[in-house]
């Protein structure tokens, strides 16, 4: 980045909040969704502790 020009280093600057806000909005939507999609889920059947913590760090892993 300290390649770039100062005016494109002033642009970044200026919207920087907008963008780190716009993040915060998605990752709060995006775990939202997930923890509605868990809501939601039906229990197909049962597994043990360690299988059912594996899957499900797979399955937040493709939110984050």
């Amino acid at each position: 980045m300290s390649d770039l020009p100062d005016n494109i280093k002033a642009l970044q600057e200026k919207f920087r909040p907008r963008f780190e806000a716009q993040d915060a909005r998605m990752a709060s939507l995006a775990a939202a969704a997930f923890a509605a999609e868990l809501a939601n889920a039906e229990v197909t059947h049962d597994l043990p502790i360690d299988e059912a913590l594996a899957l499900h760090a797979a399955e937040a892993e493709k939110y984050s």
